[in-house]
């Protein structure tokens, strides 16, 4: 494996913790603001994105050979939390603005995964 970073991989990466920031920041939203949309299984794919978006950036961030089976893994859980935030009522745009980062997120995963 190269030691220096496709600027695929860098921009694979960038998405990657920010889809991690903003899938935490939405769990949180989704707590603390006592909204029709809190159920279970909405924040559980918030916080299963979060979790292997921020797991796939370490692997990338250390060039490690695995980090393409953690990108297909990464590209089906961030699809899965989008299609979850794009059915739910979003008067303030977070689920919006959710699903696209994960969308984005899948999108370069994918490609990290051949």
């Amino acid at each position: 494996m190269s030691t220096t970073m496709s600027p695929e991989m860098k921009q694979c990466l960038a998405n990657c913790m920010e889809c991690h920031r903003i899938c935490t920041e939405t769990a949180a939203h989704v707590l603390h603001g006592g909204h029709v949309h809190s159920e279970a299984k909405h924040l559980i794919a918030l916080l299963d994105c979060a979790q292997i978006c921020g797991l796939h950036a370490d692997f990338m961030a250390r060039r490690s050979p695995h980090h393409t089976h953690l990108a297909k893994e990464c590209a089906e859980i961030c699809n899965a939390c989008a299609d979850l935030c794009e059915e739910h009522a979003d008067p303030d745009g977070e689920m919006a603005a959710c699903a696209k980062a994960c969308r984005t997120c899948a999108q370069t995963c994918m490609a990290m995964s051949h």
